[in-house]
């Protein structure tokens, strides 16, 4: 009987500790899925599993930096030109002339690149075209990006950081026109490196754009105007654009925002070998365009050099609270060990930005050896960290990349506010067998401030749901409408 009883004891033990274990791996799984891979004790313990002797992301941020990233200004779209005045000069070409005199009879309107004329919106290319002139025929990167009036004091952030060619799609139906051209006149006698700046007007077919000599509307006199924007006497971003507080006719109006025709748009302008199609509160990190054409002259392919390449940028986003966007990797670094940094969208949409590597990138310090064409990679700070396939189970990633003017177009369709605008533009890219270079030393920083999920945050996105509707049954035909023309889909290539 004793021994009985012993027995049931050892079991009931074995039992207990059967359970704590299941727990304790239940609760490291639900860690590494919640707190993120680069903090988790799965990872650590995975890293000594395979014999290597990891350090935290903490221990890889610098010790000392020369210059403060946080105060207690937050930050400001082209605060570093307060106190700036304007030049006598501008250093953009305005190809039809400034807001007082815009040439409507030499003016040619286009189609969208996709529908073309078939579609609702109008293209007028080149209303500022660039002063600098690029050849395709060696590597060189244009920033691509799309704006309207009220978030373009951001151009000023991206042209101070990017030293290459940079392509705007100006959203600007009706008066809207006014404001952005407004707007760019100004940039142009505040900022030097404005003359690599090409801007394109994208507006719809109903509501062009107007200026104050022929418009009927209600702010057809430069007083209205002036009123509507409150410019400084100095270069800095006037104040209504910069607390949002500028009313614009598209959001008076409950226009939506096509924002898949401004990306093609502005790809479509650009005169490089490669393009980044990227948004405008997206800010590039130090010395990206010389990086890159030193990497297109030196890397190849470590497996099928005819295979379709695309190079990612990794995105994140930081604190409200940081005013200096980070610039170089150990200042990321260094942020994102003070949990002051994380992968873009990590609170709102896990899947969307936690690309592949994520781990292995953020611990990887610069001039450590690479595993992917090492032997090519140079001295250049962009280098290949990994190649993947936009597959199950990263089906869902929306990667921002450098590539060519030949990937698919954007859906014109989808409208930024019904979101998953990129999404079928990526089920191409995936049926067409893309290959993913994962791009370490660079990588793209969203303008300070944080999405976290709450009540708040659903609150601000609630009126997004009938557009989202809409969107999401225009997805579905426009993927059936793809694998129909480029073939069937493989198992790899998921929808959802």
């Amino acid at each position: 009987m004793k021994f009985q009883r012993r027995l049931y004891g050892v079991k009931a033990f074995r039992f207990k500790v059967f359970v704590l274990v299941l727990f304790l791996v239940f609760y490291l799984l639900l860690v590494n899925i919640f707190v993120g891979p680069e903090r988790s004790l799965v990872s650590s313990l995975l890293s000594k599993i395979n014999g290597q002797t990891r350090r935290s992301v903490r221990e890889l941020g610098p010790q000392h930096h020369s210059r403060r990233l946080t105060d207690s200004q937050p930050f400001s779209a082209g605060s570093f030109l307060r106190g700036e005045l304007l030049h006598n000069e501008s250093y953009c070409w305005f190809k039809y002339g400034n807001v007082e005199s815009f040439d409507w009879d030499n003016v040619t309107i286009s189609g969208s690149p996709e529908l073309r004329k078939k579609g609702p919106y109008r293209v007028i290319y080149n209303v500022i075209e660039s002063m600098t002139k690029s050849d395709s025929s060696h590597p060189d990167v244009t920033y691509c990006t799309h704006v309207t009036p009220s978030f373009q004091c951001n151009v000023l952030e991206i042209v101070r950081r990017w030293d290459g060619p940079v392509s705007i799609a100006a959203y600007v139906p009706d008066y809207d026109a006014t404001l952005s051209l407004l707007l760019f006149q100004r940039m142009c006698q505040c900022l030097p490196e404005m003359s690599r700046v090409s801007v394109h007007f994208v507006f719809p077919e109903t509501s062009p754009p107007v200026f104050p000599k022929s418009s009927q509307t209600s702010y057809s006199s430069w007083e209205a105007i002036d009123a509507l924007i409150k410019f400084p006497t100095d270069c800095s971003c006037p104040e209504a654009v910069l607390n949002g507080t500028l009313r614009t006719f598209r959001e008076e109006s409950g226009l939506t925002y096509p924002v898949n025709v401004a990306r093609n748009v502005a790809r479509e302008a650009a005169h490089t070998s490669h393009v980044l199609v990227s948004d405008v509160e997206l800010l590039p990190s130090a010395n990206m365009v010389p990086s890159f054409r030193h990497l297109m002259k030196t890397y190849t392919p470590a497996h099928n050099p005819s295979a379709r390449n695309v190079f990612v940028l990794p995105v994140f986003e930081i604190e409200a609270s940081v005013r200096n966007v980070p610039s170089t990797k150990e200042e990321l670094q260094h942020l994102y060990s003070e949990g002051q940094a994380v992968y873009f969208h990590r609170w709102v949409c896990l899947h969307c930005q936690r690309f592949p590597g994520l781990v292995q990138w953020l611990q990887r310090r610069k001039g450590t050896p690479f595993p992917v064409s090492s032997s090519n990679a140079g001295s250049s700070l962009l280098k290949p960290l990994m190649v993947v396939r936009r597959e199950f189970p990263h089906h869902r990633w929306e990667p921002v990349y450098i590539g060519t003017k030949n990937e698919p177009l954007y859906s014109e369709y989808l409208s930024w506010e019904g979101r998953q605008d990129k999404m079928t533009q990526m089920h191409a890219m995936c049926l067409l067998g893309y290959r993913f270079v994962i791009l370490d030393g660079g990588f793209l920083v969203h303008t300070p401030g944080m999405k976290r999920p709450g009540k708040k945050h659903a609150e601000a996105v609630a009126w997004r749901q009938p557009h989202e509707e809409v969107n999401a049954k225009l997805y579905e035909r426009i993927v059936r409408a793809t694998e129909s023309r480029l073939g069937s889909r493989p198992l790899t290539c998921r929808l959802h």
